[in-house]
């Protein structure tokens, strides 16, 4: 089993797994040998030996109780070899104490047996698993073959104990046998997870590089639509040319030297869209508290600033309005930008044409960066959208 976990933590989780179960069962035995004597002892059936042959138990309990702990190999050996000092002397007083009891095909005698074996189940690994459970379970037959020797009694091997060594022996050979097709397996899975996620990250790349393109590409469509026949104005131009520059180098990371520089206002994406609308013919102003904007985070400005340009182109593309206000406000923890036109707007649920821009260039863009939009529109009356977006932590 690999519980669902990586190969390289499957092996020590499984082996916790089992050692953990190994002491648990191995403790049980042991109480159920205890109770097994006592509840003997107190209905008549045996002698006042059997009230020693309990005591003799106790150190192997504590000593389980002390690999519970932490288990160590001298701590397991120091168990083993005191557990089969303890073996000899429980099986010699049960049958001392007990006439009835002729041979060691018991399941009272086999009870500390299995404990004894069950410390194979402690190993790091199924190899060391095995020669510890075929160590314990051989010097626990040894010991009750001499307590049975010294009380008289015939030595028969009994079938609780071997089928206990036997299935634990298995379950080690069958987890060292699967452990390098689980390997297999996982390094599969993963492989599968690291290609999701390559998928993912390029449906990403994508999508912005989709909401770039529409930004810029529309806009100055738009603007070369609006200017008169012949040679495109200077200020047109570089425009476009600083668009295509930006477009080529979109993804790459930002000099951090050079975002130091920049003033966030006059310098950036939100300034220079406002000013692009207003050279292609529309009424922009400007109210509230604009210095706002240099508490957003860089790639907040970015977005922010080509998220109100697309509303801005919406308002000269389906608003039918020669105006618009973009009104900025800002709060503890964040900061708000509004665009408003008064022009023909929508009905609740509907939408202009031009949905990808909505969709990818304002509601995607800003949620990437944390944002929310809040949209609100009705015919003939206008359209309002709240962009609101979370203050950069201060470093």
């Amino acid at each position: 089993m690999s519980l669902g976990l990586p190969s390289h933590l499957s092996r020590a989780a499984n082996s916790r797994a089992l050692a953990t179960a190994a002491r648990w069962a191995a403790l049980v035995c042991l109480v159920m040998a205890a109770i097994n004597v006592t509840v003997s002892t107190v209905g008549g059936t045996t002698g006042a030996a059997s009230w020693i042959s309990t005591i003799v138990l106790l150190p192997m309990i504590a000593l389980l109780l002390l690999l519970s702990r932490g288990r160590t190999v001298l701590l397991t050996l120091v168990y083993l070899l005191v557990g089969a000092v303890c073996t000899f002397f429980y099986v010699f007083l049960i049958f001392d104490s007990t006439p009835a009891y002729q041979d060691t095909n018991l399941l009272v005698v086999a009870l500390p047996v299995v404990a004894m074996t069950l410390v194979g189940g402690t190993g790091t690994g199924s190899l060391v698993g095995v020669l510890w459970a075929t160590l314990g379970f051989a010097l626990a037959e040894t010991a009750v073959f001499f307590g049975a020797t010294a009380a008289g009694r015939d030595f028969r091997p009994d079938a609780i104990s071997l089928s206990a060594y036997l299935l634990l022996v298995g379950v080690l050979a069958f987890d060292g046998l699967t452990r390098g097709s689980r390997s297999r397996t996982q390094g599969a899975i993963h492989r599968a997870v690291r290609d999701a996620r390559l998928v993912d990250l390029r449906r990403e790349l994508l999508a912005e590089s989709t909401a770039d393109l529409h930004d810029t590409v529309l806009s100055e469509l738009v603007a070369v639509a609006a200017t008169e026949p012949g040679e495109l104005p200077a200020r047109l131009r570089q425009r476009i040319e600083s668009d295509l520059h930006r477009i080529g180098g979109a993804g790459l990371p930002a000099d951090d030297h050079a975002l130091a520089d920049e003033d966030p206002w006059y310098d950036g994406e939100l300034r220079r869209a406002i000013e692009d609308a207003r050279d292609e013919g529309i009424a922009v102003d400007v109210s509230g508290e604009w210095e706002a904007v240099a508490l957003l985070t860089a790639d907040a400005r970015r977005a922010v600033g080509l998220a109100v340009r697309q509303c801005l182109v919406n308002v000269l593309r389906h608003s039918g309005s020669a105006t618009a206000e973009v009104a900025f406000s800002c709060g503890e923890a964040s900061v708000s930008v509004m665009v408003v036109d008064s022009g023909h707007g929508f009905a609740a649920g509907g939408g202009p044409g031009d949905r990808l821009g909505l969709r990818q260039s304002v509601h995607d863009r800003i949620s990437k960066v944390g944002g929310t939009v809040t949209v609100y529109s009705a015919e003939d009356v206008g359209t309002t959208v709240i962009m609101t977006l979370p203050v950069a932590e201060a470093s």
